[in-house]
């Protein structure tokens, strides 16, 4: 975590729903919108340029790092795991490349 800024709740959850929209490799324009319900379009902006600045396994290791902090407990967790299952159903589809990221995901919190 000592590359990135230390951001508040709102920013980790939306880059953790654009690391939900992106499973499928594009981000369509209801995804973005349900993100900019958590944040402005300027910190968007700021969290989509570090975004995509990192590896996948830095972004693995980003949400298991501020996972501890705002989702310590298995309830916490499940409503982590719901938060990108919304985020996932923003343009109305659950595609196998979100499935997969999702399983993974339970895996891994």
């Amino acid at each position: 975590m000592n590359d990135h800024p230390k951001w508040n709740f709102q920013e980790f959850s939306a880059f953790l729903m654009l690391y939900a929209a992106s499973a499928d490799l594009k981000v369509t324009s209801e995804e973005k919108e349900a993100i900019l319900q958590k944040v402005n379009e300027e910190t968007y902006e700021e969290i989509w340029k570090e975004y995509h600045s990192m590896s996948d396994i830095n972004k693995i290791n980003l949400i298991l790092s501020y996972k501890g902090l705002y989702f310590p407990t298995a309830d916490r967790t499940n409503e982590l795991l719901d938060l990108m299952k919304k985020e996932f159903m923003a343009d109305g589809e659950f595609s196998l490349l979100e499935q997969n990221l999702m399983r993974v995901l339970k895996k891994l919190l």
